[in-house]
């Protein structure tokens, strides 16, 4: 079950191609621990770019100066605008501890660098900015992760997140330690090891990202969402998901699907 994750959730972004942004799956035997690897060609593209929550953390290499840094989960909307290219390597939350070549308490360090968690980084960010295709850059990537990946695993954690994620979020701290049979105090720290931010932190990323999912289906309803969230009320849901996406959720369609304000026609 632990590593069958990919099969139930997948993560989405609120980027779209016409951002510049370019995403390419890894092969299956990547894929439950590698969201994509993705690219940024700033080309024409000067529109800065809406980054919202995705329980996903990113290696980001600014492939211009051979430069790169580890950014991990993030709890709120932002803009960025890269004045560079980038090639980037976007892992689950709760898989990087199986790439790493350090314990996963650094993952609570947020100024982390890349080559302190992974073995040979180095060696790897001078060999991808020689190389300028970006299909070679993640075949490349893909031999590099496979040489590093090892067998670290948490039953715990990868069942906790399971039972999360078919529960919809509709979940406490306390029924997911149940569930698992371990304490609270127990999963806290696992939790902290393996992934780097807490139990309850993870249930409501999930439940938003799942909610904007939703949001991007066509028959999206708010007041179905409520139930099937198990927020208290509309405002309560409304709230939530603007706390992460830094808009409500008929707004967030509106920006990702460039829909007129006025009516559901593409401008």
């Amino acid at each position: 079950m632990a590593f069958s994750l990919d099969c139930i959730f997948s993560t989405r972004t609120a980027l779209t191609k016409n951002d510049g942004v370019i995403e390419i799956e890894p092969i299956a035997a990547l894929k439950p621990f590698i969201r994509c690897f993705w690219t940024y060609d700033r080309g024409d593209f000067h529109t800065p770019l809406r980054i919202i929550p995705d329980c996903c953390a990113d290696i980001i290499i600014d492939t211009d100066n051979r430069k790169a840094g580890f950014a991990n989960v993030c709890f709120n909307s932002f803009f960025a605008q890269p004045e560079n290219n980038v090639f980037g390597i976007r892992f689950y939350a709760w898989a990087v501890s199986r790439f790493m070549s350090t314990s996963g308490d650094r993952l609570c360090d947020p100024n982390t660098e890349p080559h302190r968690l992974f073995y040979g980084f180095s060696d790897f960010l001078n060999r991808i900015c020689d190389v300028e295709s970006f299909t070679r850059r993640v075949e490349f990537s893909q031999k590099y992760l496979f040489g590093l990946m090892s067998d670290r695993n948490d039953d715990d954690v990868m069942n906790s997140l399971y039972y999360i994620i078919i529960h919809n979020g509709k979940v406490s701290v306390s029924e997911l330690s149940a569930s698992v049979a371990v304490s609270k105090r127990t999963l806290e720290r696992k939790f902290l090891q393996g992934i780097g931010i807490a139990p309850k932190a993870v249930v409501e990323l999930i439940r938003y990202q799942l909610l904007w999912q939703d949001c991007m289906s066509a028959s999206f309803s708010s007041l179905d969402c409520v139930e099937k969230f198990g927020y208290y009320d509309q405002a309560h849901m409304l709230n939530d998901f603007k706390k992460y996406h830094g808009l409500v959720p008929n707004e967030a369609r509106h920006e990702y699907f460039k829909l007129s304000h006025f009516s559901n026609t593409v401008i």
